[in-house]
């Protein structure tokens, strides 16, 4: 078992990831915006923590059906206005890019960031699904977890963008 042998084992994951990236097929744009935004209201009345999905949660379309929906900040840089905000005093933001395909979508990228309280280990979780495949998969694969760790990134499925908030909502936050 070499350097070699594990960047062709994370090759072959990476290639398999953005198979099934590609592959992944979600409703039209408009539907996912729907669905996230229900979702995320329902989850807000159970929250204490004013959120606002109604302003929070944006939707844009651009040239070559490309879609971006967006709740706060791309990139978590502290606490705005912007964000999600959970009773513990955690936040997310997200955006997610789809592309529009006949009468479906295809999601392109995304980036989820829950970022925990100030004190808390670990600091935050962020999933990432990135477009292109990066020259080093072993150290950035197309769909990767960081674990509070901005220089680590372990392989994760591909998964629906209802999933990942389930994830976030019912595990890491344990909000019912």
């Amino acid at each position: 078992m070499s350097l070699e042998d594990a960047l062709r084992r994370a090759a072959m994951l990476d290639a398999k990831m953005h198979r099934e990236a590609k592959g992944h097929e979600l409703p039209l744009p408009h539907a996912v915006f729907s669905q996230l935004r229900a979702y995320l209201i329902r989850r807000a009345e159970g929250i204490a923590a004013e959120n606002n999905v109604w302003q929070l949660l944006k939707f844009s379309s651009a040239i070559g059906g490309l879609s971006y929906i967006a709740l706060g900040p791309t990139f978590d840089k502290g606490l705005s206005p912007y964000h999600f905000r959970f009773d513990s005093g955690a936040r997310l933001s997200f955006g997610l890019t789809l592309r529009e395909d006949d009468r479906l979508s295809r999601l392109v990228s995304a980036r989820y960031h829950y970022q925990l309280p100030e004190g808390q280990s670990p600091a935050f979780f962020r999933f990432d699904l990135i477009d292109a495949p990066h020259e080093n998969p072993l150290l950035e694969p197309c769909s990767h977890l960081h674990p509070g760790l901005e220089h680590v990134r372990l392989p994760v499925a591909i998964h629906d963008p209802i999933e990942v908030l389930d994830r976030i909502f019912f595990v890491i936050e344990r909000n019912p």
